[in-house]
């Protein structure tokens, strides 16, 4: 099968309002993406979030003589393609994020809910570590719930973002029903790739005893 180009990617994402891409990132690149990874999260003194580590880490521009690899990871000529034609041009807001899910007695916070962001965002979220079964926390999507969950964002417009709702069981419990069966985890080994709209209903780590999950993701605006 031959590799996605950017228009293939964009399809998707209008499509399904998400693409994967397994194993996208070359073992060398791999090697060091999660090396830096480690780094960050073994640095992290963050203990507000309730899965476990979570750290904003700077614009990708920040990013690009301290960690190279994620910085090599992210502007793949494909990521800059496909950046480019979602948004017309550049972006104007980019942020990485770094997580590590391990912890499962503290509450639910709120990416572990099914949801859409408040803030409508292009994510590129790459695994860190392997994702194998509903153990790991893996990502969750609900494929073509990106036109539904951009109407519903629209609707809170005019709220205070604190106020907006964006949890789907919990704010809209009857669609939550109908489309409670039609969510997708998304599984894959570390380098895998997904790349979503947030309008698009999603959820993820949610790790039981004994396991966790590695994130970096891009955010872009």
């Amino acid at each position: 099968m031959s590799e996605p180009t950017y228009q293939d990617i964009i399809e998707r994402l209008k499509q399904d309002g998400y693409c994967l891409l397994p194993n996208f990132l070359s073992d060398s690149v791999k090697i060091g993406f999660i090396r830096e990874v480690d780094d960050i999260l073994e640095n992290s003194r963050d203990d507000n979030y309730k899965f476990g580590k979570a750290e904003r880490i700077g614009s990708l521009k920040e990013n690009s003589t301290k960690r190279p690899f994620m910085f090599e990871a992210f502007s793949s000529d494909i990521l800059q393609a496909t950046s480019k034609a979602r948004f017309q041009g550049k972006p104007h807001f980019t942020e990485i994020f770094v997580t590590h899910e391990f912890i499962n007695d503290r509450g639910i916070e709120r990416n572990g809910y099914l949801h859409f962001d408040r803030l409508p965002t292009l994510k590129f979220f790459f695994y860190a570590s392997e994702v194998n079964d509903m153990s790991d926390g893996p990502l969750i999507l609900v494929p073509g719930s990106h036109t539904i969950g951009e109407e519903l964002r629209k609707q809170e417009s005019n709220n205070e973002y604190q106020n907006k709702k964006n949890r789907i069981k919990i704010d809209y419990p009857k669609l939550y029903t109908a489309i409670e069966d039609k969510m997708v985890p998304i599984f894959g080994a570390a380098g895998t790739l997904i790349i979503f709209h947030t309008d698009t209903f999603h959820m993820g780590g949610n790790v039981s005893s004994g396991h966790s999950r590695k994130i970096c993701r891009l955010h872009m605006r």
